[in-house]
């Protein structure tokens, strides 16, 4: 497989469009499928046709709206930013699927979604993307999001046997506007991509957290109503965080940046300890609650305080970065590209070394000689305990390989 990188900063939707196009057509001048990503600073309808306008009528775009671009060589968060990559190969194949069904029915969704690619030969690794926003924040209403556990839940049930399972809520900004998506050869919203990679390749995948218990004290979930989370231990939410914590700084952001909340899971033969991170995108009016990015918490559910440690999150990256890279050379495999979907939660603007996680991929893939392509999404999906689960605050990093 042969992978052609561009991007482009352009204040013209269609001229970065087209920018970023011929870049990427310039190192693959066949493609057979191009992946594109913009944030809400771009106009998706006008990049889409600077794309279109390059790469003719006859190959599909997937992608969609995201918070920031990365690559080898860049990182843009703060300003227009387009990023495309032109992928061809003569012995892997491309194949894609999109659902209209998710605002309606996420499960059913995803078991749509598993069905149009279950018949593909020989399928290795699953790239899922979706429409986080089922219904944008306003001044009086929080946003209501679209569930990536429902959505896995359908692609389970579904015809589709494929053994790795990676993806991202897609989201543009921080303010939880309506985003949207690059479906083939249209642009639309409320729909779940599917890009099924198959042949002879291999994927590999690490999650790089950034968390840390705050305590080892588990709080009982004691009243919720799908995203929204009123109480914990029998007392308000937002209570017990400013207890733990001992002040109220916490809520200044939104998404908080600071703490999230966590699910304990426990590999039953290593001991290993895993944690389901939920980000808490904001506070709901007269602080009555916290409202999470995800709405697969249950009552009685046993949840942590966990702290955003920047320091940990370097460590991660630096440590299974190569590890990973270590692996896949010691198996004699020759890696591809490299796909990189960090959490939009990570992004402080103006704090110091907000980049320095995605600044170290770059180091580490660079010099590895391997294509980088990334973007910041509002969830993140990834296999944990042998299952595809929804993510948040952590990054997902995955290389694809061919065979030595």
């Amino acid at each position: 497989m042969n992978i052609g990188l561009g991007y482009s900063c352009q204040a013209s939707s269609l001229h970065a469009g087209q920018e970023a196009a011929n870049l990427a057509g310039q190192l693959q001048q066949h493609p057979e499928l191009i992946l594109a990503f913009c944030n809400h600073q771009l106009n998706p309808h006008d990049v889409y046709l600077g794309i279109r306008a390059e790469v003719g009528d006859q190959v599909p775009i997937i992608g969609g709206s995201v918070i920031g671009i990365i690559g080898n060589d860049f990182v843009q968060t703060d300003g227009p930013a387009v990023l495309v990559a032109a992928l061809r190969s003569d012995q892997l194949r491309c194949h894609y699927a999109s659902s209209k069904a998710l605002f309606k029915d996420a499960k059913l969704s995803g078991i749509a979604l598993g069905n149009q690619l279950s018949s593909i030969a020989d399928p290795s690794c699953l790239l899922l993307l979706y429409d986080s926003i089922k219904h944008p924040a306003t001044k009086q209403c929080p946003a209501v999001l679209n569930p990536s556990n429902l959505l896995l839940q359908g692609l389970a049930e579904s015809q589709l046997n494929v053994s790795t399972i990676i993806g991202a809520g897609l989201l543009g900004d921080h303010s939880f506007q309506r985003c949207w998506q690059f479906t083939g050869f249209g642009v639309n919203q409320q729909e779940a991509l599917g890009l099924l990679l198959s042949g002879p390749l291999h994927s590999h995948t690490t999650v790089l957290h950034g968390c840390h218990p705050v305590a080892d004290t588990e709080y009982t979930i004691s009243n919720i109503h799908g995203q929204f989370l009123y109480a914990l231990d029998n007392q308000p939410a937002v209570q017990v965080i400013e207890q733990a914590l001992g002040t109220s700084e916490w809520r200044q952001s939104s998404p908080v940046h600071t703490v999230c909340l966590g699910r304990k899971i426990t590999d039953p033969d290593s001991g290993q300890t895993h944690y389901i991170n939920r980000l808490i995108s904001g506070l709901l009016p007269e602080n009555d609650g916290l409202i999470l990015f995800e709405d697969d918490y249950q009552l009685g559910d046993k949840v942590l305080l966990m702290h955003h440690d920047p320091a940990a999150m370097l460590s991660s990256v630096g440590e299974k970065t190569s590890t990973l890279l270590r692996k896949i050379q010691q198996s004699g495999q020759k890696p591809l590209f490299a796909l990189y979907i960090n959490c939009g939660g990570r992004i402080e603007l103006g704090q110091p070394n907000e980049r320095a996680e995605t600044l170290e991929i770059q180091r580490q893939l660079t010099a590895a000689g391997i294509p980088l392509l990334g973007f910041y999404s509002g969830v993140e999906i990834a296999p944990v305990l042998g299952k595809p689960r929804g993510l948040d605050w952590c990054g997902v990093l995955t290389i694809i390989c061919r065979p030595g």
